[in-house]
C-alpha cells in the first residue's frame, strides 16, 4: 500500500497546476484589461511627460565641448631629436597624463581662468576646494587614445572658454614638466660644480706639497705627468725622495677623479642650457558652437518615460486599493 501512494498524488498535482495556469490566465487577462481600459490615460501621460522633459531642457544652460590633442615626446631619442623626431610610447604617454590630472596642474588651470568664479563657488565654505575639484573633474577630462595620444576635452557653457582651457593645458603642461625637473637638476648640477671644486682644491694642495719638496717650480709637475707615457723618459729624474713619490701616487689618483668631475660637470651644464624638449601639439582646440548637452530629443523621451512610470505606479496603486477594499467589503 505505501508503494502505491505517490501514484495518488498525480491527480492533485494536475489539479493544482490546472487552477495556477488558469489564475495566470486571469491575471493576464485583467493586466491586459488595465492597459486598454486606461489607455487615454497612459497616452496624455506619454505628451504631458515629453512636454515636460522638452521645457525643462529649454531652461538649461547648453554646454559646448572642445579637444585638444597632444603626443608627448619620445625621451629615448633625444639625442638625435634635431635628426629623427619620434613621438613618444605608451611610457611617455601616461607620464604626460598624469601630469595633466595632477592637483598642480589642476590648480594652475582654476587659478588661470578664475573657475570658482565660473562656478559660482563661495571660497568663505569650508568644501569649496571639494566641490571645485568634483565640477573641474567632470568638465575636464584627460584620456590616451589608441594611437598613443593624449586627447583633453573641456566641457563649458562658454565655447570659447573651453577651447581657452584646452589649449592652456597643452601649453602649460611644458612649463609644469620643467618646473618638476628644474630644481632636481639644479641640485644636481650644484653637487657636481662642489665635487669638481673639492678635488681641485685637494689637487691644488698637493701640487704646492709637491713643489715645496722639489725647491720651486723649475720642474713643473704637468711635464712630469705627460712624460710618463714616453718610453724613455726616467721617472727619477723628478721623483727623487720617498715623500715626493707618495705625494705623486696621490696627485695621479686625485687629478684623474678632477677630470672626470670636471667632465662630469660640462655635460650636466650644458644639458642645463637647452630647454627640455616640448610636446606636440597635433589639434589645438577650436571654439564649437554646437551645444553638446542638454539633448532635446533625450530629455523629451526620458521625460515621457519617466512621468508615465509615475502615471502607472499612482494609477495601478489606487486599482489595487480599490479591489482589496471591495474584496474586504464582502
Amino acid at each position: 500500500m505505501k508503494a502505491q501512494e505517490p501514484f495518488n498524488l498525480i491527480p492533485s498535482l494536475i489539479l493544482l497546476s490546472l487552477l495556477r495556469n488558469k489564475y495566470a490566465m486571469n491575471d493576464n487577462k485583467r493586466g491586459i484589461h488595465f492597459l486598454f481600459r486606461y489607455r487615454k490615460l497612459w497616452l496624455l501621460s506619454i505628451v504631458l511627460g515629453a512636454l515636460m522633459g522638452g521645457g525643462i531642457t529649454f531652461f538649461i544652460a547648453p554646454k559646448y565641448i572642445s579637444t585638444a590633442i597632444v603626443y608627448p615626446y619620445n625621451s629615448q631619442t633625444r639625442e638625435d631629436l634635431v635628426s629623427n623626431p619620434q613621438f613618444g610610447f605608451e611610457f611617455e604617454s601616461e607620464q604626460l597624463m598624469q601630469l595633466l590630472n595632477s592637483q598642480s596642474m589642476r590648480d594652475r588651470t582654476i587659478e588661470k581662468f578664475k573657475l570658482y568664479d565660473y562656478y559660482g563657488i563661495d571660497t568663505n565654505d569650508n568644501s569649496w576646494n571639494s566641490e571645485l575639484t568634483e565640477r573641474y573633474v567632470k568638465d575636464v577630462s584627460i584620456m590616451r587614445s589608441k594611437y598613443l595620444s593624449v586627447v583633453i576635452n573641456v566641457t563649458m557653457k562658454d565655447s570659447k572658454l573651453a577651447a581657452d582651457i584646452a589649449n592652456f593645458q597643452i601649453d602649460e603642461v611644458d612649463n609644469f614638466r620643467t618646473s618638476i625637473f628644474e630644481e632636481n637638476r639644479r641640485a644636481d648640477l650644484e653637487k657636481s660644480k662642489e665635487k669638481m671644486t673639492t678635488l681641485g682644491e685637494e689637487l691644488k694642495g698637493l701640487a704646492d706639497s709637491i713643489y715645496a719638496l722639489k725647491g720651486g717650480t723649475d720642474d713643473l709637475l704637468f711635464n712630469f705627468l705627460e712624460n710618463l707615457n714616453n718610453e724613455d723618459y726616467d721617472p727619477a729624474v723628478f721623483v727623487d725622495s720617498p715623500e715626493l713619490e707618495t705625494l705623486i701616487v696621490d696627485y695621479r689618483f686625485n687629478y684623474d677623479q678632477f677630470i672626470s668631475a670636471r667632465n662630469d660637470y660640462d655635460e650636466k651644464r650644458q644639458a642645463m642650457e637647452e630647454p627640455i624638449p616640448s610636446v606636440y601639439k597635433v589639434d589645438r582646440a577650436q571654439p564649437s558652437y554646437k551645444a553638446v548637452s542638454p539633448s532635446y530629443p533625450i530629455n523629451t523621451v526620458l521625460g515621457a518615460l519617466a512621468f508615465f512610470a509615475l502615471v502607472f505606479v499612482v494609477r495601478y496603486s489606487i486599482e489595487k486599493w480599490q479591489i482589496l477594499k471591495q474584496e474586504a467589503s464582502v
